[in-house]
């Protein structure tokens, strides 16, 4: 192989390693990736359990569902149904629990 194909395949390597974090969502990529902004939602959750799974968050400005759902969040208090995320993506930095008349007056629930 000539210089010029080897230095096109290097190229191309990097490009692929730097782009490829961008393209999967989860809470190790997320955390790095520097183009998702730190939101706040806030989310209902099950109660009984200090595991989390496909949380539906509601946008804490807006009050709409979230495009996607954060696949896990782990909590503290198992009594407790509403949680305040801080979250990039899918990484979940914390989570505070709530009252429901928080929750209702951030997501605009009657």
């Amino acid at each position: 192989m000539n210089f010029r194909k080897i230095f096109f395949v290097f190229v191309l390597a990097i490009a692929v390693f730097f782009c490829f974090p961008f393209f999967i969502h989860n809470g190790i990529f997320d955390r790095f990736n520097l183009t998702i902004p730190e939101t706040k939602s806030y989310a209902q959750v099950e109660k009984n359990t200090q595991k989390y799974f496909n949380v539906q968050a509601y946008d804490a400005k807006t009050g709409k569902k979230l495009p996607y759902r954060i696949r896990r969040v782990g909590g503290y208090d198992p009594s407790k149904q509403y949680i305040k995320i801080d979250h990039r993506g899918q990484y979940v930095k914390k989570i505070q629990y709530v009252s429901k008349r928080e929750f209702n007056k951030k997501v605009n629930k009657n």
